[in-house]
């Protein structure tokens, strides 16, 4: 059985090797000459990107740094008894000169605060991989704005 094997194997590889041999005594084709590029004589020069890992590096940091702050604000959404309880609507109202707010009000600013830092990192993650230098400096400027309309939730007289 394993003579027959070996006979059909010895079978292929000789007609497979007669082939070639026929294929040989063609003449061969000049390879085509490269198109000569009178026209365009300089080269192309690309605008140089530096891929720094460092960059990418510090955006995780920052990154890890706000999940941990939208973990914590998430908890604030939904007020407790006893925020519900110590910022009632009429205790809030009365005690509106001292600043005081309601919890419907303070779990409405702890969603909005949520929101903002979703979209804060989304912009994070879009700035790892920028198009252009362009691109890149709008993304900084978005997230600049972003976080300052987050510092400014509380503070009701910069509102006003």
């Amino acid at each position: 059985m394993k003579r027959t094997f070996l006979a059909h194997l010895l079978l292929v590889l000789v007609a497979a090797g007669g082939a070639s041999l026929l294929r040989a005594d063609e003449p061969a084709k000049p390879p085509a000459a490269p198109e000569s590029k009178a026209a365009n004589p300089e080269p192309i020069v690309l605008p140089t990107i530096q891929v720094t890992a460092d960059r990418i590096r510090e955006i995780d940091r920052t990154l890890v740094k706000l999940d941990k702050q939208i973990a914590r604000e998430k908890k604030k959404v939904k007020s407790t008894e006893l925020d519900r309880a110590l910022n009632n609507r009429k205790v809030a109202t009365t005690a509106a000169l001292f600043g005081g707010n309601s919890a419907d009000h303070l779990s409405a600013v702890a969603a909005t605060r949520v929101s903002l830092m979703e979209t804060e990192r989304a912009v994070l993650e879009a700035m790892k991989r920028p198009v252009t230098e362009a691109a890149l400096s709008a993304l900084e400027t978005e997230l600049e704005q972003l976080r300052i309309t987050r510092r400014n939730l509380d503070d009701a007289a910069k509102q006003r």
